[in-house]
């Protein structure tokens, strides 16, 4: 007999393939719906944060983060960015204060007020250092330090010396938001153009 004997023909693949295909096919739609979805629910997150960005006071943008929208959906909140202008911080710290002049402004990557003071009988200009952090959903602008005739002294002990309410106050803090609002201050920072905040809106 002949040790060379054609082998027998092999099975068909082509039910595999078409499985292939399905399933390639399948991937290709859930894909699409994602996208779309995701597309579709950044339109509704821009939406709600636009309207709490409308109770915000002027001087402040608002924009969404890389976060996927699905994840913000599952979570119920919108992860955004806040810029914080030195003009809105001013407002917000002269309303506080009653400190018409004061003055706030970044200045070596923190913040600095610049407020009058009458001292000895005549009025001076002060630079206050402020810190800020991020303290039960909202952001806390607190005086630290004054800068006069060259020394840095504790702003608490100052104030007690002068017997300043509106820098006791700036001891204690401003907070932003002032008014309750649906935006929870997450995390703060000082930058060269104010205040970067990170925060999360509802968005039910």
């Amino acid at each position: 007999m002949s040790s060379n004997a054609a082998a027998p023909p092999s099975a068909p693949r082509r039910p595999r393939r078409r499985w292939i295909v399905v399933l390639v096919s399948v991937v290709a739609v859930l894909v699409a719906l994602g996208v779309a979805a995701e597309v579709l629910l950044r339109g509704v997150i821009d939406d709600r944060i636009a309207a709490a960005e409308a109770d915000l006071p002027a001087g402040v943008t608002v924009e969404r983060d890389d976060t996927p929208a699905l994840v913000q959906l599952a979570t119920g909140r919108a992860t955004v960015r806040a810029e914080v202008s030195p003009e809105a911080l001013t407002d917000m710290a002269r309303s506080a204060t009653e400190l018409p002049e004061l003055q706030v402004t970044p200045q070596s990557g923190g913040l600095v007020a610049r407020v009058p003071l009458s001292i000895a009988g005549s009025e001076q200009n002060v630079d206050v250092a402020l810190s800020v952090t991020a303290e039960n959903g909202r952001a806390m602008l607190r005086a630290e330090t004054v800068e006069f005739a060259g020394i840095s002294l504790p702003l608490a002990a100052v104030a007690d010396q002068l017997g300043n309410d509106q820098l006791d106050q700036l001891v204690e803090g401003v907070a932003f938001p002032e008014d309750e609002t649906e935006v929870a201050i997450s995390s703060a920072r000082a930058t060269q153009n104010g205040l970067e905040l990170g925060a999360e809106v509802a968005i039910w």
